[in-house]
């Protein structure tokens, strides 16, 4: 199975040929910045699997520990990666062609998580960002 998707105004695309490590919900405080979403839905592809199949993303570094890649026409975020992980590209899986492939098995960063918001669901919990 082949995972695709891309930018609002379609100037990137991309692909992953292999199915997501893992998946979750990330509601750190850096997410919720990034994309202006109260969490974000996420789903880690194995970066030999991954390829930008159409335009060239922006970069910008969020964090010591890593960046966001973005579409620089219509500001859409792509994905996260790491600067000392380069196994695993964290692509907003609201970007996806079929978002239903992937989803989220648990939370993380639950620790920032703002109060009004309620996911009543029974998936693993973490305060920090381990899993």
């Amino acid at each position: 199975m082949i995972f695709s998707g891309g930018c609002l105004c379609g100037e990137i695309r991309y692909e992953s040929i292999q199915k997501p490590m893992e998946t979750g919900y990330c509601h750190c405080s850096i997410c919720r910045k990034s994309t202006g979403a109260p969490v974000v839905s996420f789903a880690s592809f194995p970066e030999g699997a991954f390829t930008y199949t159409k335009g060239k993303p922006s970069t910008y570094s969020s964090s010591p520990s890593g960046h966001r890649e973005f579409c620089s026409k219509c500001g859409t975020q792509i994905c996260y990666r790491e600067n000392n992980n380069t196994e695993t590209v964290d692509i907003n899986s609201g970007t996806l062609d079929d978002p239903e492939t992937v989803e989220p098995e648990f939370h993380i960063y639950t620790n920032d998580a703002v109060s009004w918001l309620n996911i009543e669901d029974d998936l693993p919990r973490h305060p920090k960002g381990t899993v």
